[in-house]
């Protein structure tokens, strides 16, 4: 006696449902996570007699045989569902006003750069702060980049381009230093300033840690325009490193605000259609009202799978202990 055809079915849907389930959780505990970003399932079902060809054979079978031997589905009984993949919003939260110095928000599709064991990474929730050495950094402790002056100067070539309306230059790595245009301080990690290590001989790195230690120190006020630029007082300490990408679907969340990009095609590029917020912090784009509507209907959808489980196995029960019996 084999199991049921449609039991797995219903295995499979409680199973995709259950993912479901944990990522719309996890969307509403982040509800008010700064610049946190919503994730939504999508599900594919698989049919076995789509992924083969039918084969028909009318052979009576010569050795031990069951039903299916004589009536020939071929696989079309065989469906299942599941999570197909899992994507992520990048639509614009709210701007929440905070007047903290180092509250910064990002008003456009651009990302702050951060630098963290794993390399760098990137991050929508702008909840800054100084560390004990005066340097900039992120809630977890990673240092926030700016650009040198060397890439400091691409962004200001790449701004004049979009305002004359050229398409930007390609931005191939190894050509910055002598073409500013086509710096792409994000695709040279071999110029990117590593705290605590030492840069090769010659090698200027193009993305920086920023420490306002000594301005913080002397009673200076921070100032960041919405170009990205960090003035204490009237002098410009350094100008923060904003990306823009391509694709954001490409993205790889790692954590509730840290993205990776996993993707080498996606090519990150400075930004030039995102502005800086100082004193705001972008909310998270979860709505809480929508996202319980969907916890309602994806817990009925999971409760369902598993009645429809206990009755195939009530099904199967019977066939055991009582049609066997006749």
């Amino acid at each position: 006696m084999g199991s049921p055809s449609g039991l797995w079915t219903a295995v499979s849907g409680g199973m995709a449902q259950s993912q479901n389930l944990d990522i719309i959780a996890n969307n509403l505990a982040n509800a008010n996570t700064t610049g946190f970003k919503k994730d939504s399932a999508t599900f594919k079902e698989y049919l076995t007699a789509v992924e083969r060809p039918e084969a028909v054979s009318n052979a009576i079978p010569r050795t031990v045989f069951k039903d299916s031997d004589f009536y020939h589905f071929d696989g079309k009984e065989h469906a299942f569902v599941n999570v197909d993949r899992v994507h992520t919003d990048h639509s614009q939260g709210n701007l929440r006003p905070t007047h903290g110095p180092l509250d910064l928000a990002i008003d456009g599709p651009g990302f702050f750069a951060v630098k963290t064991p794993s390399g760098l990474m990137f991050t929508r929730a702008g909840d800054f702060k100084v560390n004990a050495e005066g340097t900039i950094v992120t809630t977890e402790g990673y240092p926030v980049m700016a650009l040198s002056a060397e890439a400091a100067a691409a962004k200001t070539a790449a701004r004049e381009a979009q305002a004359l309306g050229e398409n930007q230059p390609e931005q191939a790595p190894g050509a910055g230093a002598r073409n500013p245009a086509s710096l792409n301080p994000f695709t040279e990690p071999a110029l990117q300033a590593t705290v605590g290590q030492q840069q090769p001989p010659g090698a200027q790195p193009l993305l920086i840690p920023v420490s306002v230690r000594d301005r913080i120190s002397n009673g200076e006020k921070i100032h960041i325009t919405s170009e990205g630029e960090i003035y204490a007082g009237t002098d410009q300490v350094a100008t923060l490193a904003v990306a823009e990408f391509a694709d954001l679907h490409r993205l790889k969340k790692i954590t509730s605000g840290l993205y990776a990009n996993p993707d080498n095609t996606n090519v990150p590029r400075i930004a030039t259609s995102s502005n800086v917020r100082q004193g705001f912090l972008e909310t998270s784009n979860v709505n809480p009202v929508s996202e319980l509507v969907e916890l309602l209907k994806s817990n009925r959808m999971y409760e369902s799978n598993m009645r429809a489980i206990k009755a195939y196995n009530d099904m199967a029960g019977k066939e055991a202990n009582e049609v066997g019996k006749l």
